[in-house]
């Protein structure tokens, strides 16, 4: 019996652009500045801040190390290219509907998740950054494991569903939660989820 459904938050509940901008434009054109190098090269510079493996890397995702490198204010500079969050409503409906815990469980920090979220937040039982909460990059198997502990729950009476394969499916797998892959086909997700509920 599932107990517990989890969300990716970027790709899954909110479209991914809104981060992707500060990660992809914002962060290369602040370091090329502040260095006095080409984009080209500050990419690059950027790339060595990362370990071997960077999909875990805290700093991948980490926008306050980002912020205290190049002395700047994240959100100021999101509102300078005039971004805005986009949320699937589709999803936050059928949130609503659900009677079971729901969380997020998200690799960005609690300032992206805030600035995308906002009063939608309101909608999920308890959500975590696995940087801000758990001192981690990245979605580890070890994330929905503690999770499932603190909920006092079992990891295969969680349901997590998330558009990266290797985070949300295959590490979420690895620690025994249920899963499914979000492809961007909201009402197919919805239907998978509903045939899990019914189990």
């Amino acid at each position: 019996m599932i107990k517990c459904i989890s969300f990716d938050l970027q790709g899954t509940i909110t479209e991914a652009d809104y981060c992707d901008s500060f990660w992809i434009q914002i962060l290369p054109d602040k370091y090329a500045q502040k260095y006095n190098i080409s984009l080209d090269e500050a990419k690059k510079e950027i790339e060595r801040h990362y370990e071997k493996d960077k999909i875990y890397d805290i700093k991948y995702y980490d926008d306050s190390y980002w912020s205290n490198v190049l002395n700047i204010d994240v959100l100021d500079e999101l509102k300078k290219l005039n971004k805005k969050p986009k949320i699937n409503n589709k999803f936050i409906n059928f949130i609503k509907s659900i009677v079971i815990k729901k969380i997020i469980i998200s690799t960005t920090t609690n300032l992206f998740i805030d600035a995308e979220l906002r009063e939608e937040k309101n909608n999920f039982d308890k959500i975590y950054s696995c940087v801000d909460y758990f001192n981690i990059g990245g979605k580890r198997p070890e994330v929905f494991t503690n999770i499932a502990k603190e909920l006092n729950i079992k990891t295969s009476e969680m349901l997590h569903i998330g558009d990266n394969y290797i985070m949300d499916v295959t590490n979420a797998k690895e620690a025994g939660v249920n899963t499914i892959y979000f492809t961007g086909n909201t009402e197919e997700t919805i239907s998978e989820i509903k045939k899990f509920m019914e189990v």
